[in-house]
């Protein structure tokens, strides 16, 4: 530990729930910026007030690509897929899948060792749910 370390205040502790709310905010904010709805769906998926401010502030004390290995040595191979496909919800919940995002989540699906063949249906069912134009809108 440095002499000015301490002044970074405290490191936010990686545990599995803070991965999941810092997966969220990591792929909401790929496009470069992070909306209101996007904000509200988080809340949805990350209830807790408190893990959601851990993964906050993990976010803005770390890089993505530190996450996404520091997530990938410590969830579980159910915990992996399942913050893969919320985070693939909330990437397409706007009805497209931003670039940024596509890359953000194909990162995340090598990283985390999930094949096509494991994901697929899951994300055709994603598209489904979300492809409101089949009502018009």
């Amino acid at each position: 530990m440095g002499i000015f370390d301490g002044f970074g205040g405290s490191q936010v502790k990686l545990d599995a729930p803070t991965a999941l709310a810092a997966g969220m905010v990591y792929i909401s904010a790929a496009d470069g910026h992070l909306d209101e709805s996007e904000r509200l769906n988080i809340l949805k998926v990350i209830p807790d007030d408190r893990v959601l401010r851990n993964g906050l502030e993990y976010c803005r004390r770390n890089g993505v690509q530190q996450f996404i290995q520091a997530a990938a040595n410590l969830l579980t191979p159910q915990q992996k897929m399942c913050m893969l496909l919320n985070m693939a919800d909330m990437a397409m919940g706007d009805g497209h899948l931003d670039e940024a995002e596509r890359q953000l989540l194909v990162q995340f699906q090598n990283a985390f060792g999930i094949s096509d063949d494991q994901i697929s249906v899951y994300v055709q069912g994603l598209m489904q749910k979300n492809n409101l134009s089949v009502f018009g809108f």
